[in-house]
């Protein structure tokens, strides 16, 4: 009994000892793992990890390399037998290393990640990163408790704590006033700064209008467009409709072949035929892609063969200008050859 006093007394003794960053560091690391394996919305996922990505390694390196605080006192030389050296790092110096540390690690536990064969999916990243912040801040702390006390670095978490308590505590109210209002201030200028660090960028919305052809291996292209067409005769284009626009869009497609004239550097359409519409919903980073048929009624050379896309509707007469995307193609339509014509005949005599 008195043996499991004594193990129970030492143990808390060692956790009365244990330095407040090495706590908080193991319940960072906790919580990303959570976060990430329970599929949190990835602004809490980004939250929870971004230390674990740029902060953490190096910090836990250091504290394994240099468990010792900084003082004024002069530093001896390395002592090879017994690696005593212990250098002057500020508080603000270690902060500045440990971010700088981190940036270094990243490269090198991706490409040992990629030399092993794990890849470099979330798991085996924050596995990897935990594993470093561990044995890290175990090595840290180890070496830590093996210094005097009065020399061990510590992050002067109660003084902070004092100093706010104290700086609230002023015998004038404009004072106190002042000092809560510079610290909601810096609260909301670190969750502002935290957040767009963190928070998905909502980038650039568009749609993408393609027109392709199939080649012989059956590869889509942008390439090889059907030149000459002939009254009546069924020809096919493929039309892709690429939604980038963050959200499920309504797209209308309209095609038509139009003859054109060109005047002072405009194009005015004088005749039109209608070769279809089509109204599709495309989710999100979603590709739609159809093939249309049709049978071209008028003739003539440089027809324009148009694809308009609309977001929602389309007008009775589209446009270039009213439409959200468009995409064209020169044809040349002909007339259907008649069988037995004066040729045929002329070849028969």
């Amino acid at each position: 009994m008195g043996s499991t006093s004594h193990s129970k007394g030492r143990l808390n003794r060692a956790l009365g000892e244990l330095s407040l960053d090495v706590p908080f560091a193991l319940v960072i690391v906790v919580a990303s793992s959570l976060v990430a394996a329970l599929g949190v919305v990835p602004t809490v996922q980004a939250l929870v990890g971004l230390p674990v990505l740029l902060f953490l390694p190096g910090y836990a390196l250091l504290l394994a390399l240099f468990p010792a605080g900084s003082s004024d006192a002069p530093t001896e030389g390395p002592s090879f037998g017994r690696f005593e050296w212990q250098p002057n790092l500020s508080l603000t110096e270690r902060l500045a290393l440990a971010f700088g540390m981190s940036v270094a690690l990243l490269p090198v536990v991706g490409l040992t990640l990629l030399w092993t064969g794990v890849g470099l999916d979330t798991a085996p990243v924050l596995l990897a990163l935990a594993a470093v912040i561990v044995v890290g801040l175990a090595v840290g702390e180890a070496r830590r408790q093996r210094l005097p006390e009065a020399e061990r670095f510590r992050v002067p978490i109660r003084r902070w704590y004092a100093d706010v308590v104290r700086s609230f505590d002023q015998p004038s109210r404009v004072d106190s006033f002042l000092n809560v209002a510079l610290a909601f201030a810096v609260i909301v200028a670190g969750a502002s700064l935290g957040y767009a660090l963190v928070a998905p960028g909502t980038g650039e919305s568009y749609s993408s209008l393609s027109l392709l052809t199939q080649d012989a291996g059956g590869e889509f292209v942008a390439a090889d467009y059907p030149e000459a067409l002939t009254v009546g005769e069924q020809t096919s284009l493929f039309v892709s409709v690429e939604n980038v626009e963050g959200e499920a869009t309504s797209y209308t497609l309209v095609a038509e072949l139009q003859r054109v004239e060109r005047a002072n550097g405009e194009v005015t359409v004088v005749e039109r035929q209608v070769l279809g519409s089509r109204t599709e919903t495309v989710e999100d980073g979603e590709t739609w892609r159809t093939r249309h048929n049709f049978a071209p009624a008028l003739t003539g050379e440089d027809l324009r063969l148009t694809y308009f896309l609309y977001e929602g509707d389309a007008p009775a007469e589209p446009s270039t200008e009213t439409a959200y995307r468009s995409a064209y193609v020169w044809v040349t339509v002909t007339e259907e050859p008649t069988a037995g014509g004066a040729d045929d005949a002329g070849d028969d005599a």
